[in-house]
C-alpha cells in the first residue's frame, strides 16, 4: 500500500454509496460527499490515522436546484467550499436555473418574486468537483473500495455529512422577517407584504408605524430606503425609531455586511411605551419603483453572470495579497510622494515637478490603502469575466478602457502659525517699529486637511461618495455595474466616432471621385474643341484648294502647290492625322497656343 495512489471510484458502486447515505439520513437524502481518505506514513513505515478530504459532491439536479433557491449560488459555494466561478459553470452546464438579478433584494424587501421551474430530468445525478492540491511533504495513499470495509466507508460518509449539516450563510442571505408571507403555486413562489398602513385625516395622509415591523425593516435595509417606503425623510424615520425604542444599525454596519464580515443585530428590547405610532406622510404616495433593465446591452447569459457576481462581491481581507498591478502602482505612488516631499523641501518650482501619478495627489496616505482595497475587490471579481487592469489602474471592460477617478474631501481648519512663521511675524513687528514701510509676511489663514470622505467617479459621469447612510464599500456591486455601463457608453461613443469617420472618408472619396470626373470631363471637352478647331482649319484649306482648282489655266507649279496644300490639310485633319515631313504628327488635343507653328532659329 505504501507509495501508491489509488483513487476511490464511487461511480462504479453507486448503489452501495446510496445505501450508506440512506442509512445515515433516513428522512432527507443529503448530497453525497465523496471523500478521499489519506494515510500519512511515518518515517518508521507505520500508517497514521485516516483523515478524509472532500473532493467531489454528488447530488441530483433537484437537490442542487433547491439549495440554490434557498441560500443562493454563493451560499452553496460557501457551504461546500467550492470556487464560485467554477460552480457557476457547472450549474450552467447542468441546465439549472438560478435566481435572476434583484431576486434576493426583492425577497428582503418583501416584494413579489418568481421562482423559475427546474426542467427535467430532476433526478439526474451530477458531480460537483472540488479538487484540492496535494501536499508534497507527505506521502499520500488512496484506498480502493474493495480494500475498505463497509463500516469504514459509512464512517467516512457520516463524517462528511456531519461537517456539512450546519452551513454558515451570509447575513444578507437570511430568510425575510416574520411578517413576510409565502405562497406556493404552480408557477413558483410568491412573497408579498402589504404597503405601510395609512389613514386619511383633514386631507392629509398619515403613516402607522408598527414597532416590530419597523424594527425588522430597519435591520434589513438602510434607513434611506425605508424612508422612501414610508414617503418621509430618513430623519423622520430615525425620530420614530427613537420614540418607539427601536435600536438602529450602528455606523459601519452596512459596510461590514457588504464585505462579508460578522455583524451583530441588536435585539428589540422590551418597553412600556406604545407599540404603534402615527405620523404625517410628507412625500408622495409610495409606489414600488419600476426596475429598469440593468445591463440590457449584454446577452442574457453574460448579464446573469455579471449581475450575480455584482450582488455577491466582497471586500478582500485586509491581509490578503493584492493584485500584482495594484501592488506595483502602490509602490510607484509611495515613491512619487517621497520624491515630491524632497522636491518641496528643496524649494523646487511646481512647474518643473514630475506629473503626479494616479492617486498620488488626490487622496491622503491614510486613505490610499482603502482605495487600493476597493480596486482590488473590483478587479478580483471582474478578472474571471475577462476584464483587466492597466498600469495606471484603468479598467478594461469588454475591450473598452474605463477611467476611474478618486478624490478625498478636505476640511477647512484654522491655520496655526509654524515656528518659522512666528519668527517672521516677530521680525515684521520689530521692523515696523523701526521703519514705517516694513512688509508684512504672507501667512495663510486656513489649512485644508483630508477628512477621509472619498468620491469615486466612473468615466467622469457617475459618482459614488461616502455619506451618512453608507460608504463606498457598500456600493461595490453598483461600482462594478457602473464600470460595465460606462464601457458600453464608451463603446457607443467609439462606434459613433468610427461611423462618423467612415462617413467622412466615404464623403471624401465621393468628393474626390466627382472632382476627378469633372476634371476629366473638362479635359475631354477642351480636347474636343481643339480637335474641332484643327478639323475646321483642314476644311478651310480644302475649300480654298477647291476654289484654286476651279480656276482655268493651272500650270505645273500650281498643281504642285495643290498637292502640297492637300497634304497640309490632311496634316491638320484629326480624322486623318497625316505625318508631315517637317512637322511630324500634329498633337490635335493641345490648344492653339501649345501647337502654334513658330520659326526656328537654330
Amino acid at each position: 500500500m505504501q507509495g501508491k495512489h489509488t483513487a476511490i471510484d464511487f461511480h462504479d458502486d453507486k448503489e452501495a454509496v446510496q445505501q450508506v447515505a440512506q442509512e445515515e439520513q433516513p428522512i432527507r437524502i443529503e448530497p453525497a460527499v465523496v471523500p478521499i481518505i489519506e494515510l500519512s506514513s511515518s518515517s518508521g513505515g507505520e500508517e497514521g490515522s485516516a483523515l478524509p478530504e472532500y473532493s467531489n459532491i454528488e447530488m441530483t439536479r433537484k437537490q442542487l436546484y433547491d439549495e440554490i433557491w434557498e441560500i443562493s449560488v454563493a451560499g452553496v459555494a460557501e457551504k461546500y467550499n467550492l470556487p464560485y466561478t467554477h460552480l457557476m459553470k457547472q450549474i450552467k452546464d447542468a441546465g439549472i436555473p438560478i435566481p435572476p438579478s434583484g431576486y434576493w433584494t426583492k425577497l428582503n424587501f418583501n416584494k413579489p418574486v418568481t421562482k423559475l421551474e427546474l426542467p427535467e430530468p430532476a433526478d439526474e445525478i451530477i458531480l460537483l468537483s472540488n479538487s484540492r492540491p496535494s501536499t508534497p511533504k507527505k506521502k499520500r495513499q488512496s484506498l480502493t473500495i474493495e480494500s475498505y470495509s463497509k463500516a469504514e466507508l459509512e464512517a467516512g460518509i457520516a463524517e462528511a455529512s456531519t461537517a456539512l449539516e450546519a452551513p454558515t450563510l451570509p447575513v444578507e442571505e437570511q430568510a425575510p422577517f416574520p411578517s413576510t408571507t409565502m405562497k406556493d403555486d404552480a408557477s413558483g413562489v410568491a412573497q408579498t407584504i402589504d404597503l405601510p398602513e395609512t389613514y386619511e385625516q383633514s386631507g392629509q395622509t398619515f403613516n402607522i408605524y408598527d414597532r416590530e415591523l419597523l424594527y425588522n425593516e430597519i435591520w434589513l435595509a438602510p434607513v434611506t430606503e425605508i424612508a422612501k417606503r414610508y414617503a418621509v425623510s430618513d430623519v423622520a424615520i430615525r425620530k420614530v425609531c427613537q420614540s418607539l425604542d427601536i435600536p438602529t444599525p450602528p455606523v459601519g454596519y452596512w459596510a461590514k455586511l457588504r464585505s462579508g464580515k460578522p455583524v451583530t443585530r441588536t435585539p428589540l428590547p422590551l418597553t412600556n411605551k406604545p407599540t404603534k405610532k402615527s405620523g404625517v406622510r410628507t412625500g408622495a404616495d409610495y409606489s414600488p419603483p419600476l426596475e429598469k433593465e440593468t445591463l440590457s446591452f449584454l446577452n442574457e447569459e453574460d448579464r446573469s453572470v455579471v449581475l450575480s457576481i455584482a450582488t455577491q462581491i466582497r471586500l478582500p481581507d485586509e491581509n490578503a495579497k493584492m493584485h500584482p498591478t495594484i501592488v506595483a502602482h502602490r509602490k510607484a505612488v509611495i515613491d512619487w510622494k517621497r520624491k515630491h516631499r524632497e522636491q518641496e523641501t528643496r524649494g523646487y518650482n511646481r512647474r518643473v515637478m514630475d506629473t503626479p501619478l494616479f492617486l498620488a495627489d488626490t487622496v491622503s496616505e491614510e486613505s490610499l490603502p482603502r482605495v487600493l482595497h476597493l480596486f482590488d475587490a473590483l478587479i478580483k471579481a471582474m478578472e474571471p469575466l475577462e476584464c483587466s487592469l492597466t498600469s495606471d489602474l484603468k479598467f478594461v471592460v469588454n475591450g473598452e478602457t474605463v477611467s476611474v477617478s478618486v478624490t478625498e474631501a478636505k476640511d477647512e481648519i484654522q491655520h496655526i502659525p509654524t515656528k518659522e512663521e512666528n519668527i517672521q511675524l516677530l521680525k515684521y513687528e520689530e521692523d515696523k517699529r523701526r521703519n514705517s514701510w516694513a512688509s508684512k509676511p504672507k501667512i495663510r489663514k486656513y489649512d485644508y486637511v483630508y477628512n477621509g470622505r472619498l468620491t469615486v467617479s466612473i468615466n467622469s459621469s457617475k459618482s459614488f461618495r461616502d455619506c451618512k447612510s453608507y460608504v463606498i464599500e457598500d456600493r461595490l456591486g453598483d461600482l462594478m455595474i457602473s464600470l460595465y455601463e460606462a464601457s458600453d457608453i464608451l463603446r457607443q461613443e467609439r462606434e459613433a466616432r468610427e461611423e462618423a469617420e467612415r462617413k467622412r472618408q466615404e464623403e471624401e472619396r465621393r468628393r474626390e471621385e466627382r472632382l476627378q470626373r469633372v476634371n476629366e470631363e473638362v479635359d475631354q471637352t477642351l480636347i474636343l474643341a481643339n480637335l474641332s478647331e484643327d478639323y475646321d482649319v483642314a476644311c478651310k484649306i480644302r475649300r480654298y484648294i477647291a476654289a484654286v482648282e476651279a480656276s482655268e489655266n493651272l500650270d505645273p507649279k500650281t498643281k504642285d502647290w495643290i498637292d502640297w496644300a492637300k497634304a497640309k490639310a490632311d496634316w491638320y485633319d484629326p480624322t486623318i492625322a497625316r505625318e508631315d515631313e517637317f512637322f511630324g504628327k500634329r498633337d490635335h488635343q493641345k490648344n492653339a497656343d501649345q501647337k502654334k507653328l513658330e520659326r526656328r532659329w537654330w
